[in-house]
């Protein structure tokens, strides 16, 4: 990399060097425009500690040893941030004047190092400015704060980003600019013609088809002149058949070329940074193909009002980076909504015909307008990240419709998606919709119009017995893939959820044959008890889960002697039984369950 001869350079190509240098090392900074009010700040990049806070880089175009003009400037930049920070709320954390220039020994410790205190001293003493004592507290508090850092980042430091990030000179001062144009025009030319070598086996003029090892290394190289790119960074794929293209992060725009066979190459363009497009501006021009009445019309107005995205036939011109722009007609454009849109938090609840609580869920949304400005399209996620939220809403009649969806929730862990879960089970008519902020009351949104819910009661019940049972094990309880649950293994969990709860289960029970020790005696003409000691299992998918053991007490047994040490247990005066979970009894083999008996007590 050729050495920047910074001293040769105008004012304003030192600035935008620099600038773009800070960007790349800082992708989340942005640059304050010149203007009366920019406070003397030109890049604001968020301070590692608290990104709620800013550190200031201040850029100076000096490369030669400072005068007292220059000083002076250097100064008043510095008082208008800290006017900044106490009568704009500034959120200042460190200052830093970068330059391409090392300051000499006696401006780092004379100058440079008194510069702080020397300009809030005469801020203080400045009748013009009229600092009051809170404001010259509040600067003097900024000053004073433990590690605040006040630092002259010179040629070192610029040399350094030239050198890490070489492409900025090289397209700025080099002409790296049109090496990118070239590049990209290098990579059409793969639909247009083949690219051929000299077959090593034959004449001069013999030829061969590149091998696609051979157009790896060819596009690698092009790849790293497309890479040379300060704003942007391009991606790019050759395809039998065109890709569809998605929305990805930091992707700006893509352009697809396609030959008659269907052969495509996608170049897909995405920013450096948070400022590239504020830097290198890409100005589209549309003009769009609808017939009235038509869907394409819909989606359009959709687009106009709510922001929502379009996908359309047009007319463009427009000005890519790395010369893929051009004049396109029947071309094809889909249009996102601008990425950081705004985003908050709502919560929907809903309520029975009565007002009771049937459901609620939290929402992060994200909303967008479009160019009328007179509707916001919203989408968003519970945070389970089940259900989805789409909606439209109409400024001018202030009328609203959302619509719900949600994802399998097969794997997932059943305690974290049984909310999302009962919300869908109770998404129908009578029920209603309400909406409240992050905080807050909640109002009514609208009377839900489907007759039946996107998921029945059942699959809600069934999970949140699911959910229920982690606290019982240290095994992970997911959500198995719904459509392979059978009744009886569903019976399975919601019946071991009943009893971890607490309830007591109430069924019948038939005679039975049992193995008993020799010594046991009892009457054959007594009244009964019997209780036996069995695993509390519950079916989940593949895997049979014990959770401990339950105790079926028979209320009414009538016992028979059958020899050899077997007995036979029939109902006597009823066949009720009732199972509860027993947490101080040891989980018995399947195949070999405890009996104890006792007398009947007596009605």
């Amino acid at each position: 990399m050729a050495r920047i001869e910074w001293a040769a350079l105008s004012g304003d190509e030192v600035e935008t060097v620099v600038s773009m240098l800070i960007f790349n090392e800082h992708p989340r900074a942005t640059r304050i425009r010149p203007s009366q009010g920019d406070f003397g700040i030109d890049v604001l990049v968020p301070h590692p500690g608290d990104t709620s806070f800013a550190d200031v880089y201040q850029i100076k175009k000096f490369a030669s040893n400072l005068d007292a003009s220059q000083k002076r400037q250097i100064e008043d930049s510095f008082q208008r941030v800290l006017v900044g920070l106490v009568r704009r709320g500034i959120p200042l954390a460190d200052w830093y004047l970068v330059m391409p220039l090392d300051p000499t020994i006696e401006n780092s410790l004379d100058w440079f190092a008194e510069l702080p205190d020397v300009v809030i001293s005469r801020m203080s003493s400045d009748d013009k400015l009229g600092l009051t004592e809170e404001e010259i507290g509040a600067i003097t508090a900024w000053r004073q704060s433990p590690g605040r850092i006040i630092e002259w980042k010179g040629l070192t430091y610029c040399e350094a980003l030239a050198s890490k990030y070489w492409f900025v000179a090289d397209y700025y001062l080099h002409g790296g600019s049109e090496r990118i144009k070239s590049a990209v025009a290098e990579v059409a030319k793969i639909l247009q013609r083949d690219i051929t070598l000299p077959h090593t086996d034959a004449g001069a003029s013999s030829t061969s088809i590149l091998e696609p090892h051979e157009l790896r290394d060819h596009l690698a190289r092009l790849g790293r002149v497309l890479d040379g790119d300060p704003h942007f960074r391009y991606g790019f794929s050759v395809d039998p058949a065109a890709p569809r293209l998605h929305e990805e992060p930091g992707l700006i725009a893509a352009a697809q070329e396609i030959a008659p066979d269907g052969m495509c190459i996608t170049f897909r363009i995405f920013e450096r940074f948070a400022e590239a497009l504020n830097e290198r501006p890409v100005p589209i021009n549309l003009r769009f193909q609808v017939e009235p009445g038509s869907a394409e019309q819909r989606a359009f107005d959709d687009w106009r009002k709510y922001g929502k995205p379009l996908t359309a036939t047009v007319d463009m011109d427009a000005d890519l980076p790395g010369g893929l722009g051009g004049s396109f007609s029947n071309a094809t454009a889909r249009i996102l909504p601008a990425s950081g849109g705004t985003r908050y938090e709502n919560r929907y609840r809903i309520i029975d015909p009565d007002g009771a609580t049937l459901a609620e869920l939290r929402f992060s949304l994200t909303s967008a307008t479009g160019l009328d400005r007179t509707g916001a399209w919203i989408q968003g996620q519970d945070t389970s990240g089940i259900v989805s939220i789409e909606g439209e809403l109409d400024a001018t009649d202030q009328s609203g419709k959302l619509s719900f969806s949600f994802d399998d929730p097969t794997g997932r862990e059943a305690a974290e998606v049984t909310a999302a879960i009962d919300f869908l089970a109770n998404l129908s008519h009578a029920n209603r919709l309400q909406v409240a902020d992050k905080y807050g009351p909640f109002h009514d949104f609208q009377e839900i119009p489907e007759a039946e819910a996107p998921l029945p009661l059942f699959v809600a019940r069934y999970i949140s017995a699911l959910a229920a049972l982690q606290a019982h094990t240290s095994q992970l309880v997911a959500v198995p893939d719904l459509t392979t649950v059978t009744g009886r293994d569903a019976q399975t969990v919601l019946r071991a959820a009943k009893l971890l709860g607490g309830q007591t289960i109430v069924g019948t029970w038939k005679a039975m044959e049992f193995d008993t020790d020799d010594a046991v005696a009892f009457d054959p003409d007594g009244h009964y008890q019997l209780a036996t000691i069995e695993p509390l299992t519950a079916v989940i998918g593949a895997t049979a889960l014990t959770l401990g053991a339950v105790q079926n007490t028979l209320m009414s047994v009538k016992l028979a002697e059958l020899g050899d040490g077997r007995i036979r247990a029939e109902p006597h005066l009823n066949d009720t039984a009732h199972q509860v979970y027993a947490p101080d009894e040891s989980v018995p083999p399947a195949d070999r369950k405890p009996v104890r008996s006792r007398p009947a007590p007596d009605v």
